[in-house]
């Protein structure tokens, strides 16, 4: 892993590679900020000839892995191609470095967002304005899910159908349980009844992968959002962003979808033209499930990878873990629920 000094030269040279303008560039402060689930994210004040200015730098430490893997040049063309967007609003890429010129390993650099997070916003914000509020993610998902997929990379794996999409995200839960040290029917169960309960199907789209206000920033001098941390991006199914989005409103206080639901509904739906057959509560909640596998198998193998080791110093994570594993059970119970109420 790359100290500080390290980061800060290669940091140097990565942006004098890509724009001649840093070429006198001295970097005043780098300072680690929370974000992404896989790499370290620091804030790094440059300086420039009479210029000073702040960049995000997201730099994946060698062997780390994290509970999702990520192919980071897929990762590169998208972000490359959100950059050059008016649809989204997403931070400029200044520059980046995946194969290692520079860096050790895996890395990004974008222009800091002058803003305040979103989550923040949500926070400090009045009850009656919560509904105001979630329109604003609702917008956010819409413009994420209208991209026409057929300009997306070439990179970005497509599946051939919805179908085809679906059945691979239900083996997720098969797999997961084949590759647990242990048996675990509730996996088994999970999958044979989203098998049997599939909802109608909605046009693939690119999916955000981690939508949830934490990884949105306002922009300054308006109410819409930036989205952030696209490294779980993927083509898949949209409702998978709005299940997520509802499992973390639930989770992170306060819940601004839960203030007007039908609200956030309404304005999706008018964004995407996605009829209500498609956009509800209901086909959300079997999303809520779909969107959440992948991070659960991660926790499941570093459950497991946890129980073969006799570290002591282990314990406390691996009780984490559980906790972690029983609250997902219970929201995919609960999730159920409101389908089958919805029958």
């Amino acid at each position: 892993m790359m100290d500080s000094k390290s980061l800060e030269t290669a940091t140097l040279k990565c942006l004098k590679a890509h724009d001649p303008k840093y070429s006198d560039a001295k970097v005043r402060s780098l300072t680690p900020i929370s974000g992404g689930y896989s790499r370290l994210t620091y804030r790094v004040n440059l300086g420039y000839g009479d210029n000073s200015t702040d960049l995000i730098l997201q730099y994946l430490p060698k062997g780390a892995t994290g509970l999702v893997r990520v192919d980071r040049k897929v990762e590169n063309d998208v972000l490359k191609f959100l950059s050059q967007q008016k649809g989204i609003d997403t931070p400029k890429m200044l520059a980046s470095d995946v194969d290692e010129a520079f860096f050790d390993s895996a890395t990004f650099i974008f222009e800091a967002e002058k803003g305040q997070t979103f989550i923040e916003v949500c926070r400090q914000a009045k009850q009656e304005d919560y509904s105001k509020l979630n329109k604003v993610v609702a917008r956010a998902g819409a413009a994420v899910h209208s991209q026409d997929i057929e300009d997306l990379p070439a990179s970005l794996p497509r599946p051939a159908s919805w179908d085809e999409y679906i059945d691979k995200q239900i083996d997720f839960f098969r797999r997961t349980e084949s590759e647990s040290l242990t048996s675990r029917p509730f996996l088994r169960y999970m999958a044979q009844w989203l098998d049997d309960n599939r909802p109608p199907p909605a046009p693939l789209s690119l999916v955000h992968g981690d939508f949830q206000v934490s990884n949105m920033i306002q922009a300054k001098n308006t109410i819409d959002s930036v989205l952030v941390d696209w490294e779980l991006s993927h083509i898949g199914d949209p409702r998978e962003d709005l299940g997520w989005f509802t499992m973390v409103c639930g989770a992170i206080p306060p819940n601004i979808l839960e203030a007007d639901v039908e609200g956030f509904y309404e304005e999706y739906r008018a964004k995407t033209g996605l009829s209500r057959d498609v956009i509800n509560p209901a086909t959300t909640a079997y999303f809520l499930i779909i969107s959440s596998i992948q991070t659960h198998m991660g926790m499941m193998k570093s459950s497991d990878a946890l129980a073969e080791s006799a570290e002591q110093s282990q314990s406390v994570l691996a009780a984490y873990y559980m906790n972690i594993t029983t609250y997902q059970h219970m929201n995919w119970m609960n999730a159920i629920k409101v389908v089958e109420d919805a029958k």
